[in-house]
Order: C-alpha cells, then structure tokens, then sequence
C-alpha cells in the first residue's frame, strides 16, 4: 500500500467515525428533544383514526390536534419505529403533553377511548334507544326492537364506532342471564310461572317505589292481590301504551281507559313489561315480602303508607290527600 493510499485509507475511516458520531448524537438529540420531548399541547384531546386512513391523514390529525409540532416529526419517528408501529382505528384519549412517542405507542396498541352510556333504572326500551341515538360516536341504526324489559339498566363502556344495535344487544344478554340466574334463586310457590311474568311485575314495582326498602313489601303486596285474584291497580300501567305525555296527571277517565297495561281495568299482569327494572326490583318480585299488607299509597313525603284492610287503606289514602292539600268533598 503507498502512503498516499493509506493517508486516504486513514481520512476515510476518521471521516466514517465523525459522519457515525454526528449521526449517533444527531439521534440522540432526536430521541431526547422530539421523540421523548413532552407534547406542545397543554391538554387532555381526543383523536379520531378511520379505518383505511394512511399517515398522510393521521399526522394531519396529530398537528390540527396539536399533538405534534410539526408534521416532518411524525414522518421522522414513524421511519424510525418500523415494523413496531402500525396503527390501528379507534378514538384515542392523548393525555396533556404527552411525547410522540408513547402517542404513537398508544395509536399502535389500539388502545381507544372508552365512552360510557348508564341506562338508569325505569327507562323504557323507547328511552334507551333515543339515548343511542343521540351518540354521534355510535354507528348503524337499531335493526330489532327489543321487548319492554328486557334490557339491563346499567354503565356500559364502548368504544368510538360501536353499533348501536351491537349495544342493545348486549344489554339484552346481561339483562337474560341475570334474569335466569335470579329465577333459579326464587321463593316457592309463586303466583306466576314464568321469568317473563317475573320481569313484568318487576317493572311495575320499579315505578311504584323509588326506595330500596319498600320494594320487598311493594312486591309483597302485588303477590297477594295475584293469589286473591284481586286487580293489581298500579297507577305507573295507566298511562303506558297511551299516546300522549307519558308523565302527565292520571285522570278519572284514564283509570277507565281499556288497554292491554291498565291494571285498574284488567285482571293479573299487562301485556308486557312496562320499564326495565333494577336487579332489586326483581330479586324483591322473585323473593317478596311475607305480609299480610293488600294495599299501598303514597305517604306523600316520599315514602309509602301500607295497610291490610279496606278501611285503613282509605284512611291512608286521606292522609296522602290532606298532605297533598287536597280536600274532598
């Protein structure tokens, strides 16, 4: 080798070691300043990614969301990632100032946002599904009514784009199998047969009281109006499957009224469920009170008034109205 060769020979392999020095602190300060750099936004944001949306779209989305400064940053660490970031669709919950690298991690483990609905106890089956649509981050529409009652009143977690009816479905299952798993648990000698009847009484003490406490004599009431084949006179079956204001006053003439729900007019149990009830409610239908109480009236401080006989229902019934302000004639 001449010297002149080896002179080259050493420039090139001390230039390949700076070129590698200033490459390697070059990354580093990419590492440190950009990738591992918290975020330039100062708060919590939500990113939408579409199926089939490429980086083009994404990083878009991160510098409009001001995840990233700039949109080369994103090209930048997606090269260096690899194989180790794919992204996948979903909604993403970005905490404040987070670095682009744990946001990327996050978009590449597909860990989106849960949303929650809480379906409250006594909505019926036309409440839940105004509910579903009013979530703009659901998809689809309802293909299948589902039956009064036959939902579970709960929270639901889901994620962004979840149909509708993918939802309502599951509220249906929960609802099937605890309604199974309470049926087996039930008292003896029951006067109803089926777990159907069951939920329809259900729904009926889930809108005659609001206190846990009363629900087990409430249900202890009904049970016995059934045995005797007494009319179960529930005021919250007058006015459903009325058109009209659901919630409005019941009238003289509504108790009258001849529908498949209204239990002043028709023997033993509605058509249908009337709400979807609580867990409570139908453990307190499923193992109700043992008394001797016929009747039930507001007490019209929140609570109920329970009485055995005629008579002392009736005087119950004054008290209610003369606390009410209401005088009889």
């Amino acid at each position: 080798m001449t010297a002149r060769a080896f002179r080259y020979l050493i420039r090139s392999v001390v230039g390949a070691i700076v070129i590698t020095g200033v490459v390697t602190i070059g990354l580093w300060h990419w590492q440190s300043k950009v990738l591992q750099e918290r975020g330039p936004h100062n708060s919590d944001v939500l990113v939408i990614i579409e199926s089939g949306d490429g980086h083009a779209v994404i990083r878009q989305r991160l510098k409009r969301a001001g995840v990233i400064a700039e949109m080369f940053h994103y090209d930048v660490a997606k090269l260096l990632a690899g194989d180790s970031y794919l992204p996948k669709a979903g909604e993403y919950l970005i905490p404040a100032e987070t670095s682009l690298a744990d946001t990327l991690a996050l978009i590449h483990l597909g860990k989106s946002h849960q949303r929650r609905l809480t379906v409250i106890e006594g909505m019926t089956v036309a409440d839940v599904i105004g509910l579903l649509g009013d979530l703009s981050n659901l998809t689809g529409e309802v293909i299948t009514m589902p039956d009064e009652g036959s939902l579970l009143p709960e929270t639901y977690f889901f994620t962004y784009g979840t149909p509708r009816q993918t939802l309502l479905d599951r509220m249906q299952q929960k609802r099937e199998m605890e309604l199974i798993e309470a049926w087996l648990d039930r008292s003896p000698n029951l006067p109803f047969s089926t777990p159907k009847e069951a939920l329809i009484l259900a729904s009926i003490v889930e809108l005659e009281t609001g206190d846990s406490i009363d629900r087990r004599e409430v249900a202890g009431v009904f049970v016995n109006r059934l045995r005797r084949g007494m009319r179960l006179q529930s005021d919250p079956t007058v006015l459903y499957g009325v058109e009209g204001n659901p919630s409005r006053i019941i009238r003289k003439f509504d108790l009258k009224r001849r529908t498949a729900w209204n239990t002043y007019v028709i023997k033993g149990l509605p058509k249908t469920a009337i709400c979807n009830p609580s867990r409570e409610s139908i453990d307190a239908v499923l193992n109700p009170a043992k008394t001797a109480n016929m009747y039930f009236v507001s007490d019209g401080e929140g609570g109920l008034l329970f009485a055995k006989t005629l008579d002392a229902h009736n005087k119950n019934v004054r008290l209610f109205r003369k606390r009410q302000g209401v005088t009889t004639q």
